[in-house]
């Protein structure tokens, strides 16, 4: 019940290109890793580490097999 209340507050904060844990920019992150098909690896000073979709403008939490 409390992933309910708080999954739409945490894709209000990707979509607004904050980390959802710590809400720094992900934009100002420096440790990018270029990866294939027009993405990028962006690891936030938090630890978490998110993918960057240059066509869609637009970030998602990394899945298992990406990290």
């Amino acid at each position: 019940m409390l992933k309910k209340l708080i999954e739409p507050l945490q894709k209000v904060l990707l979509s607004k290109k904050l980390c959802p844990a710590c809400t720094r920019s992900l934009d100002d992150q420096k440790n990018r890793e270029i990866r294939n098909h027009g993405t990028e690896r962006v690891t936030c000073e938090c630890g978490r580490i998110y993918i960057y979709d240059r066509n869609l403008d637009s970030y998602r939490r990394a899945l298992f097999d990406e990290i």
